[in-house]
């Protein structure tokens, strides 16, 4: 009989993996053997047993509150970008004029493209 075995990674909580290393140690056998314990007493459990998944996050309140909350990120995003582009726009017109074309490199944008939808006003504070 051949018995093929899988390796998985997974990532858990420390707290569990704190769990499962105490179980192996007081059980006195390898945790992979301890998980497998687990796992083959988990799907042995039927549907009805099975614990219910906990339950996905609640979606926001208000959607478009958080479409202005983003549109505001990548604007200032954009914003910044822009300033950096243009900074390294100067500096390569510059390093051309004096020269110095090893320095060059990749000639930046000329410009870029703002978001598709109008820069969204500040919210007044609280």
């Amino acid at each position: 009989m051949v018995l093929l075995l899988a390796k998985l990674s997974i990532s858990i909580p420390d707290e569990l993996k704190e769990q499962l290393e105490a179980r192996a140690e007081s059980e006195k056998m390898p945790v992979s053997h301890v998980v497998t314990e687990a796992l083959k007493a988990y799907f042995a459990l039927p549907e009805a047993e099975t614990p219910e998944k906990p339950d996905s996050p609640a979606p926001p309140a208000s959607g478009s509150e958080e479409i202005r909350q983003l549109q505001e990120y990548l604007w200032e995003l954009h914003q910044s970008y822009e300033r950096t582009r243009s900074a390294v726009l100067v500096l390569y017109h510059r390093a051309e004029q004096d020269g110095e074309n090893e320095l060059l490199g990749i000639t930046p944008e000329s410009s870029f493209k703002k978001p598709p939808w109008p820069k969204p006003r500040p919210r007044p504070s609280k």
